[in-house]
């Protein structure tokens, strides 16, 4: 079956986010796992594998929403996108080191290695290949 239409500012930039956000969840669980290993770190009430799937799924395709709006309504508004997600990293990178997980400095220092790995994956994601996969027609 063949289908023939032409691609839209919006669906170009919502199926950025939907593979950037893939791509995202992959890289984190591969950490999530590997640093579990190597840390033993086990408590999973909060940072699990579908709480991974969904939250980063969710926060990355809405990326991709933004990246339509500051693309489609701003001059330079691909770099303004990646400045400003940019910055959000950071201050989520900054806020991730201050959670206090539990009474026990290890568990709240593993929680806090691992939320910051998460953090740090998504955002770059979120910074570099929404604008990539937008730009090139990949997706």
């Amino acid at each position: 079956m063949n289908h023939d239409y032409e691609d839209t500012e919006f669906s170009k930039s919502v199926l950025a986010g939907v593979f950037a956000g893939i791509t995202a969840i992959l890289l984190s669980l591969i950490y999530n796992t590997i640093f579990r290993r190597i840390t033993g770190f086990s408590l999973s009430e909060i940072i699990n594998v579908s709480t991974v799937i969904f939250a980063l799924l969710i926060a990355v395709i809405v990326a991709g929403l933004i990246f339509y709006l500051f693309h489609h309504y701003l001059k330079r508004g691909t770099i303004i996108f990646q400045a400003a997600a940019f910055i959000l990293t950071v201050l989520l990178v900054v806020g991730s080191m201050q959670v206090q997980r539990s009474s026990d400095p290890l568990l709240t220092n593993e929680f806090q290695g691992l939320l910051l790995g998460i953090v740090a994956i998504t955002g770059a994601c979120t910074v570099f290949l929404i604008p990539f996969l937008y730009k090139r027609n990949i997706v």
